[in-house]
């Protein structure tokens, strides 16, 4: 287990960067990276999606804290838009952790590896909405919340690939959106440890350091280093334009997607 240590730490330190400054959640490198991680470790290939995507859920309720909470020191949060959507948010993670714990784990992968690819896609194009519509609509807050929460519940991430965009639709300026986001993000995390932890196979309770489908020392270690850079990812998110970072790091994801698809079917 100590050779995992240094990685985990890594992980952590880029996961709580990623989280403050996009606003993303991180769960889109943490979940390739588990999944890395646990066919190093010799886990049993069918278990691997729903343990990786259990425990980004878990190492995300421990970074994204610090991250919204800095956000919301910037005045980066918007709580009305918040109201209105985080009791779908919450109800439909659950749900989805106990769909995705019911699955075939190749069926599970294949999903990640789509979003994955599919998130990158979003970072490197930015397709954010031309047209902006200010109006708050609750009804619509409340089912957008669900059907974002229902898809990052299977992939184990944050929903800032889709949240960001949508709230800029809806008016908020970048830096609250991305604010907002994140703060989402922390109840789709909380609340999917929760399904993590309630729901998982049998089997999974017969690996050392697993609880439900949560491996506990990844999300000690990769979440507790988080915390700090978390802060100063979401501080540097309020300063400066990201294009750059943004687009290197999309560049990575597409790798990271290609090498899961190429595990699955190869």
């Amino acid at each position: 287990m100590i050779e995992t240590l240094i990685p985990l730490i890594l992980l952590g330190i880029f996961a709580g960067l990623l989280s403050g400054f996009f606003g993303i959640g991180s769960g889109i490198i943490l979940v390739p990276a588990y999944i890395f991680l646990f066919n190093y470790l010799n886990f049993p290939p069918e278990i691997i999606p729903l343990l990786a995507t259990g425990s980004s859920m878990g190492t995300m309720a421990i970074t994204i804290p610090m991250a919204s909470y800095t956000h919301y020191k910037n005045k980066n949060i918007n709580l009305e838009v918040i109201k209105y959507m985080f009791l779908a948010a919450i109800t439909a993670t659950i749900f989805g952790r106990y769909v995705a714990a019911n699955i075939e784990s190749s069926t599970l992968q294949i999903i990640i590896a789509i979003s994955m690819l599919l998130a990158a896609i979003q970072l490197v194009f930015d397709f954010s909405p031309k047209n902006i519509n200010k109006s708050i609509n609750k009804i619509e807050l409340f089912l957008v919340g669900g059907f974002i929460a229902l898809i990052t519940s299977f992939v184990g991430i944050g929903g800032g690939i889709l949240m960001v965009p949508y709230f800029q639709f809806r008016g908020l300026k970048i830096h609250e959106a991305i604010g907002t986001s994140s703060l989402m993000g922390f109840f789709f995390a909380i609340s999917g440890l929760i399904g993590a932890l309630l729901f998982a196979p049998d089997k999974l309770n017969q690996i050392d350091y697993v609880y439900g489908s949560v491996f506990i020392p990844a999300i000690l270690v990769a979440g507790i280093s988080s915390i700090y850079f978390a802060r100063l990812g979401a501080n540097i998110s309020n300063r400066i334009d990201g294009n750059s970072l943004k687009l290197a790091f999309s560049v990575l994801v597409i790798l990271v997607a290609l090498r899961i698809i190429y595990i699955t079917f190869i």
